[in-house]
């Protein structure tokens, strides 16, 4: 399981790292367009997402447009790494900083804490890959799978939703997403051109 793991993460960064820069920025609209048109988004009140890197499925139009529509946008804050991964949150407010840690984008403000998550109605999360099942790949850190254990018993009717290249969109029939017993699956998948939701088990 986690030979295929690494091998699936490892196809998946050589296609981001040859993705055209023109067709990223059409992407990032797209995507955009595509998560806003979502109803569990136009009628939150606060979203949790993150500022995307380079070869990451773009979120700054995103992030720009659900502020231009009165929703409160949170994003991750990485703790110093300790015996367990762990996110904090911060308001968006257009002004990012290098963490230091993974260097990974993240606001400047104020820390509003880990159980902060709880405060998201839709959380729209990062992935390299998700199934048609729901099976949601990460880097491998795990930060974000101790987040949905945490919000699991924070507030469990929050949305989880995976941003993904349309081409990480998989076929669970065919080319499944390895799954081991700590990984978390999401509710539903947004690519630039497609939006699945999965049944809650």
């Amino acid at each position: 399981m986690v030979a295929a793991k690494k091998a699936l993460r490892r196809t998946v960064r050589r296609s981001r790292a040859e993705r055209d820069e023109e067709l990223k920025h059409r992407d990032a609209a797209d995507l955009s367009t595509r998560v806003l048109a979502l109803e569990a988004v136009r009628r939150a009140s606060c979203v949790a997402v993150y500022a995307s890197l380079p070869d990451e499925p773009g979120t700054a139009d995103l992030r720009r447009a659900l502020q231009q529509q009165g929703i409160r946008v949170l994003l991750p804050v990485v703790v110093e790494p300790t015996s367990s991964p762990v996110l904090d949150w911060g308001l968006d407010t257009g002004h990012l900083e290098d963490n230091n840690v993974l260097n990974l984008w993240q606001p400047s403000g104020e820390r509003l804490g880990p159980d902060a998550i709880a405060q998201a109605d839709v959380l729209l999360i990062p992935a390299l890959a998700v199934d048609t099942n729901g099976a949601r790949m990460g880097q491998g850190r795990g930060y974000y799978d101790a987040t949905l254990a945490r919000l699991s018993s924070l507030r469990p009717d929050a949305l989880v939703i995976a941003l993904v290249h349309d081409d990480e969109l998989l076929d669970a029939a065919t080319t499944p997403v390895p799954r081991e017993p700590h990984d978390r699956p999401v509710d539903g998948v947004v690519t630039p051109r497609r939006s699945l939701s999965f049944p809650r088990a």
